[in-house]
């Protein structure tokens, strides 16, 4: 775990960008520092593998003061991933992750190969590994940067707003990836990003900083949305944060519609001329709607709209799954891409309104 105790951060001129911080980042799980700009989030990362030294107080890597530690040897256990990824222009990829490894003198066979196995696990081949930084796009620069972090399988992380210099299609993508990976090596991981719906997908526990790096508040996302310590941590959330809230409301089969459903060739029953149907393939995985008629079902036939969702998501995709349907319902399917039922966005709203009804708890 990492602790803060007591930490001050006031430089020179007399500006506090850190004020008596306290908290706790658990062993194994993922801690994201919000807040608006200004509030020492970057700070506060920084004074952990002390590149930036805090003017009181003490931070614990699992009980050992960095303060008190060798720093080389201290940041070789902390791996650290900035924006735009921060490679070495002038090495391979395969070289720019095995910097750590080699640096602690390891043998070179083995970190190759564990290198080349974590861009594999990252989301790139091979082919990848005697590139250099420049012929890479920035998704796949961040990707390198995230694998070089842990090449020297660190116990901490430090990451500063590591996707945020991507697009948002790739960004999703990286979260989903990165996700992935922590749920197999279960690091302690200290985030910063200025991006709430980063911070609540991302996040075990998220720390809400106010200028002057004060705690607003310290605690799991559903927490944090459903009870905002003050008006600032509720401003800081937005209006929106009922709809984030659905992030954390499961989807219950028991409360899926029968839609009618055809399979690709067949002829719809004259009962359901021109209505609404799921369109399904031979192995009956849906692949969108179709308004049945009086011809057998083909391709294109089908609205390719994305309306299907898995029954293990929760609330907010389905919703956007249901908004982006040609009929205003979801498809849900099981983890087998089977087809389960439909629901409506209507549906969808009034149960967020009825059981995610954010608590006004302000002072």
């Amino acid at each position: 775990m990492i602790e803060f105790k007591n930490v001050v951060k006031t430089y020179d001129n007399g500006h506090t960008a850190v004020s008596n911080l306290s908290f706790t980042a658990p062993t194994g799980k993922i801690t994201v520092l919000v807040g608006p700009s200004g509030c020492g989030k970057t700070t506060t990362l920084r004074m952990v593998n002390r590149l930036i030294e805090q003017s009181s107080g003490s931070i614990l890597l699992d009980g050992e003061d960095n303060a008190k530690t060798d720093t080389i040897r201290m940041r070789r256990k902390i791996g650290y991933v900035i924006q735009n990824a921060g490679l070495f222009p002038h090495q391979t990829v395969l070289d720019n992750v095995c910097a750590v490894p080699f640096l602690e003198k390891r043998e070179k066979k083995a970190s190759r190969e564990r290198a080349l196995e974590l861009l594999t696990l990252v989301g790139l081949d091979e082919s990848y590994a005697n590139r250099y930084p420049w012929q890479l796009s920035g998704g796949q620069q961040q990707r390198v940067g995230v694998a070089r972090a842990l090449a020297a399988d660190p116990p901490f992380m430090l990451m500063d707003e590591p996707f945020s210099a991507v697009d948002p299609i790739v960004r999703k993508q990286l979260q989903a990836e990165f996700l992935k990976i922590q749920a197999n090596l279960a690091k302690t991981i200290v985030m910063v990003t200025h991006d709430i719906d980063e911070a609540l997908k991302l996040g075990d526990q998220i720390v809400v900083l106010q200028e002057g790096g004060v705690l607003a508040q310290i605690g799991s996302p559903s927490e944090i949305l459903a009870h905002p310590a003050s008006q600032f941590v509720a401003d800081f959330l937005g209006e929106s944060r009922g709809y984030h809230a659905l992030n954390f409301e499961e989807i219950s089969t028991l409360l899926l519609d029968s839609s009618p459903s055809l399979r690709l060739g067949d002829l719809a029953p004259t009962h359901l001329h021109d209505s609404w149907v799921v369109a399904c393939d031979d192995s009956d995985r849906p692949l969108g709607w179709t308004l049945a008629g009086e011809r057998h079902l083909r391709v294109e036939d089908i609205d390719l709209s994305v309306t299907v969702q898995q029954a293990t998501g929760n609330f907010r995709e389905l919703l956007d799954a249901s908004l982006a349907s040609p009929n205003g319902r979801a498809i849900v399917i099981d983890s087998n891409e089977q087809y389960l039922g439909t629901l409506t966005s209507e549906f969808v709203v009034q149960r967020a309104t009825q059981s995610l009804r954010v608590e006004e708890t302000l002072a």
